[in-house]
């Protein structure tokens, strides 16, 4: 077989020394991890606060404002204020101190001074009073009518201005939302890539450390057994190569030492047959052991 004979990479057999791949790779993603999660809180901090900054400069942003409708009245029609009702003064018209003649029940009124309700407590007649209405110049119309304002040629386009300014400021908020949540999952999509291309890349790497030590365990396995097997090369990226060569060259030089001692058995066995000693106790030994050297060889 040719030394150069080498094994496809799988990965059903990835994990060869699970205890070392394992301990390292899970190492190197929580630290990844804990890195990745200080670095998103972070950015996601900053982008709050750059959000709430622009949405409070979103709605600063004055909008063109519609112009009222209110309802207005004639100033014309309006009518004027009625004239204040005033008593007659003293000397004009009736006499305020004469006083009201009290109805009696025959019809006819009372005598002035009669009755006890026209005495003051001093006996003298009490002052009344007089109220004298004269023609009024008081009329009764009805309210006037409310006149419409005037609506102004540009008032659908305000209002169409208006209310697009409204949305657009609306739209603009909701954008700035969106971003920051883009941020949030763009954080949490690096950060699971993260961890999981980790995951299997320090797999993948302590792979190509765990397999070259893995293949010199089994040669050493096998030395322990008798069995010196042909040492093949590495498979393309492996690590440890330096550590490699000099197992193969030790390898090699244990086979060297033991082509080397099965001339030697077999030149002595040659020697004891030839003088008539190939029955001898110590020749079959000899004989055995050449046989586990040749075997152990093949």
């Amino acid at each position: 077989m040719s030394s150069d004979r080498s094994y496809k990479r799988s990965w059903k057999n990835l994990l060869i020394n699970k205890s070392y791949q394992l301990r390292f790779t899970l190492f190197m993603v929580g630290l990844a991890a804990v890195l990745m999660a200080g670095l998103g809180i972070w950015v996601m901090r900053v982008a709050n606060e750059t959000t709430e900054v622009s949405k409070t400069s979103v709605r600063g942003t004055p909008c063109p404002k519609i112009p009222s409708l209110a309802i207005e009245k004639d100033e014309a029609e309006v009518p004027p204020p009625p004239p204040p009702m005033k008593l007659p003064e003293e000397g004009s018209g009736a006499s305020q101190d004469a006083p009201v003649p009290a109805n009696t029940g025959s019809g006819e009124p009372a005598a002035a001074g009669s009755g006890s309700d026209d005495l003051d407590e001093d006996g003298k007649p009490r002052r009344r009073a007089v109220v004298t209405l004269e023609e009024s110049t008081m009329k009764m119309e009805p309210e006037p009518k409310a006149q419409p304002a005037a609506v102004p040629a540009d008032w659908g386009t305000l209002v169409v201005k208006h209310w697009a300014c409204e949305i657009d400021l609306q739209n603009r908020i909701d954008h700035l939302e969106s971003n920051r949540l883009r941020i949030l999952f763009v954080l949490i999509a690096t950060g699971l890539l993260l961890v999981f291309g980790l995951g299997a890349y320090g797999i993948k790497m302590t792979h190509k450390v765990a397999g070259p030590l893995f293949k010199v365990g089994l040669y050493l396995a096998k030395m322990r057994e008798g069995r010196l097997d042909k040492v093949y090369n590495l498979r393309k990226g492996d690590q440890l190569l330096d550590f490699y060569e000099h197992f193969k060259h030790a390898h090699a030089g244990v086979v060297k030492m033991e082509k080397e001692d099965i001339e030697r058995m077999k030149v002595v066995i040659a020697a004891a047959e030839a003088a008539g000693k190939g029955k001898d106790p110590l020749v079959d030994e000899l004989r055995g052991a050449l046989a586990r050297k040749e075997k152990s060889l093949e």
